[in-house]
């Protein structure tokens, strides 16, 4: 079963952890230690050896030591040390005074093959029911004759020093190390409650926000949870805009619809029904106008939670060719000045909401030309939209983006698609501005930052 809350899952991996961890540092203290009395002990040995060498002496052809040496340790029982030397057929030469209540005497064969002279070889082997340290040193010793003699110099160390001073460290290494534990988990325990102290403020926030008490999440957090936190306040204002957009649009589109409403319940036929007829069709119009402007007032915002890279010049040839059918009896030439690498980020309904609202503007007033170019500067797309038209005056361009403003009534149209336009690059916190154009008639330009430019070769 898994644990059910977070601090479980850390105290859990913790505790599997630690002993882990406490074992593999016990079990590398332990090796370097054993490395470390083996080594001392080879010194130790290796000391005996040459005070041997010292008082061996060559007689003819006989090597000869004394029968009581000044060492305590050679002449002891007790001491746990015996010396031997060897001829190279096995024979014993000599034998030190601590070896005399040994009964079971080294042979020649345990030191491996002869002779290795000038090297000292160390090993352990069970000795007398006990681990016990080997050691033999082969000698050449140089006759008054000039020849020279094999022989080995052997010694015999039982390993009870070792294994003492091994266990008693075995045994304060353990303690250490479970007291360790337990001050790590003690530790651990206190530093996750301390560490999760932040989650559990985060909590209490959400609960009051849930309760009402307060509007978004409130106060300071870690860095990591602060970053969380903001983005988390981000989204509960994004959606307390999008409920309060919602509600407006909602109002306003009730309110807009009253007058054509009004209109056609008070709209007679007396001249004829092809005068009705206009009027139903002229509020018809404008209704959905209305209804279209709201509905997207109402969302843009909300789109561009999803975002991607839109093609800019893909988007104008699609709506390009739809505009040339409809104004197909003015012949509109449309020229792109709009590279292929050119991408808006965003959602694409809006960018197909702007730019057909744009040039559909263009090919009402224009002449026969318009020209779309596109660039991307500090990461912002510019979209300029020119007609050879007769332009706005700039006394009007501030007016002509509010909702409702028409500068040309013998033009169909409620005068709501710059608005729309308008808003929606608002939403991307970018803008539309209007300019008197190069070829004589209006420019339109449009400001979308978050674009990029790059090759896809």
């Amino acid at each position: 079963m898994k644990p059910a809350t977070l601090k479980a899952r850390l105290s859990l991996g913790t505790l599997l952890a630690l002993p882990l961890l406490l074992l593999i540092t016990g079990a590398a203290l332990d090796k370097a230690v054993r490395n470390s009395l083996i080594a001392a002990e080879q010194v130790r040995l290796e000391r005996y050896f040459y005070l041997l060498f010292s008082v061996a002496e060559m007689r003819g052809a006989e090597l000869e030591l004394p029968s009581t040496l000044i060492e305590p340790d050679l002449e002891q029982p007790s001491s746990g040390l015996a010396a031997f030397v060897y001829r190279a057929d096995g024979s014993l030469v000599w034998r030190s005074g601590s070896s005399v209540l040994n009964e079971n005497l080294p042979a020649l064969g345990d030191f491996g093959p002869y002779p290795r002279p000038g090297q000292m070889q160390i090993s352990q082997r069970r000795h007398q029911n006990s681990q016990a340290f080997f050691a033999s040193f082969d000698v050449l010793w140089e006759t008054a004759s000039g020849a020279t003699l094999p022989f080995r110099f052997a010694l015999v160390h039982t390993g009870e020093s070792y294994y003492s001073a091994l266990s008693a460290f075995r045994t304060t290494m353990i303690r250490w190390l479970l007291a360790a534990l337990v001050v790590m988990i003690l530790l651990q325990i206190g530093l996750l409650s301390w560490a999760l102290r932040p989650l559990r403020t985060l909590a209490q926030s959400l609960s009051k926000m849930q309760s009402g008490e307060t509007r978004t999440l409130t106060g300071r957090y870690p860095h990591e949870i602060q970053r969380v936190v903001d983005r988390l306040n981000r989204v509960l204002q994004s959606e307390a805009r999008l409920r309060k957009r919602y509600r407006n649009s909602l109002g306003d589109l009730a309110h807009s619809l009253k007058t054509p409403l009004a209109v056609l319940h008070n709209a007679n036929a007396p001249q004829g029904a092809e005068d009705y007829a206009r009027q139903i069709r002229e509020q018809v119009e404008r209704m959905d106008q209305v209804v279209k402007y709201q509905l997207q007032r109402a969302v843009s915002e909300h789109s561009q939670g999803s975002q991607t890279q839109v093609s800019v010049i893909n988007v104008c040839e699609r709506l390009g060719k739809s505009l040339q059918k409809i104004y197909r009896d003015k012949g509109i030439s449309l020229a792109l000045d709009i590279d292929k690498h050119t991408r808006f980020v965003g959602d694409e309904q809006d960018l197909m909401e702007i730019m057909g609202n744009l040039l559909d503007n263009a090919f009402k007033y224009g002449h026969s030309q318009v020209t779309v170019s596109a660039k991307v500067k500090d990461a912002k797309l510019l979209i300029n939209v020119d007609d050879d038209g007769d332009g706005i005056a700039e006394s009007l361009r501030a007016s002509s983006v509010e909702r409702g403003q028409r500068l040309d009534t013998s033009k169909p149209g409620q005068g709501i698609g710059l608005a729309i336009c308008a808003d929606i690059a608002a939403g991307y916190h970018g803008g539309l501005e209007i300019a008197r154009s190069p070829m004589g008639g209006a420019r339109f330009t449009v400001a979308l930052p978050g674009a990029v430019a790059r090759s896809d070769d």
